[in-house]
């Protein structure tokens, strides 16, 4: 197993291949990180005041195939822990992650497996990291045996809460929708605005137009481009029914469509793919404002950032700014968990 010090090295070295999909970090950064989580980054190697940590044996990865991001950022934080990854990859794979696999070389190459099937020995993972649906993580609860430590990321979504408008606010909003397809759990898929809905509708529209226009759309499958269609006739069924709701949506494509919603203000999912739903700010910002759904609730865009707006009423995991719900950097806490302690085992003294 290589050193503390030689995993940050290797870690570093990667740093052009893997920022991308992890957030930017160096040496420093990642010290930082142990000791913000550990206490010390030092426990990894050695006793500190009466402590020490003991890295997981091994990790079962479970990734799902919307975007790399999540097997990119749960095998970083195994290799800086110094923990074998078994990496179970959508049937359809995972080209980007897959190629930068291929080129670890060396011990660490040896502690990194990765396939699209699901071997029988990899059954016995001493923890599992598992994204995906419902469904998927119940059949891992029954797969794994008990003694097996399960992390569950099950589906998540996130929202805007525009309490002030500024200069570029629809150009990174449109940013925090369409990047990756609106496929992550980082991607706003409804935005809650203080002020005039319908004005700001359009000029979300532009935004959205502008944004497909110079960066191409994610390409989707047949079954994806027919939910949005779904659910624009929908929209335009409740138009013709007088409801108070009005629809801007791309020519001739599903690229992107903007629904301003001044009757439903409740999160939910969507159909995804460049669709948003805007709806009036509640004058209370909580769970039976905001729905059950809240609790699945994983970013909160929040514009602008001041004290006073921090959502304490929900406690999102996480608030950023507007065209940053994609990028939440090393340290963030996904699910709002702590990623390095969970794959570690702790030895006292006394």
């Amino acid at each position: 197993m290589k050193s503390l010090e030689e995993r940050i090295f290797f870690l570093v070295s990667q740093a052009s291949q893997l920022e991308a999909w992890v957030g930017s970090y160096d040496a420093s950064a990642l010290r930082r990180w142990l000791n913000a989580e550990l206490g010390d980054e030092r426990r990894l190697e050695q006793w500190v005041d009466g402590s020490r940590v003991v890295a997981c044996g091994s990790v079962l990865h479970v990734v799902s195939g919307n975007t790399p991001h999540a097997a990119f950022q749960s095998v970083f934080r195994a290799i800086l822990i110094g923990c074998r990854s078994y990496v179970k990859l959508p049937t359809g794979g995972l080209a980007e992650f897959e190629q930068w696999a291929k080129s670890v070389q060396g011990e660490l190459g040896e502690l990194l497996e990765w396939r699209r099937d699901l071997p029988e020995e990899w059954r016995k993972p001493e923890t599992a990291v598992v994204y995906g649906g419902a469904e998927s993580i119940n059949w891992f609860r029954e797969w794994l045996p008990k003694a097996t430590k399960i992390i569950e990321h099950g589906p998540k979504l996130s929202a805007a809460f525009v309490f002030e408008e500024k200069e570029g606010l629809t150009a990174g909003l449109a940013e925090d929708v369409m990047r990756f397809g609106q496929r992550g759990c980082l991607s706003v898929q409804i935005i809650y605005l203080q002020g005039d809905i319908a004005g700001f509708c359009g000029r979300m529209a532009f935004a959205m137009r502008q944004y497909s226009e110079l960066n191409g759309r994610v390409p989707g499958s047949l079954s994806e481009a027919g939910q949005v269609r779904n659910e624009r006739e929908l929209t335009r069924f409740r138009i013709a029914n007088g409801a108070a709701v009005k629809m801007w949506e791309s020519e001739a494509s599903t690229d992107w469509t903007v629904v301003c919603d001044e009757e439903n203000p409740f999160l939910r999912a969507g159909p995804l793919n460049g669709f948003v739903r805007v709806v009036p700010m509640p004058k209370v910002i909580s769970q039976q404002s905001l729905g059950e759904e809240v609790r699945y609730l994983s970013t909160a865009v929040v514009e602008p950032i001041a004290e006073e707006w921090r959502l304490e009423g929900i406690g999102p995991p996480r608030i950023c700014a507007a065209g940053q719900a994609q990028e939440p950097g090393i340290f963030w806490h996904p699910d709002g968990e702590m990623p390095l302690a969970g794959l570690v085992r702790w030895r006292d003294l006394g």
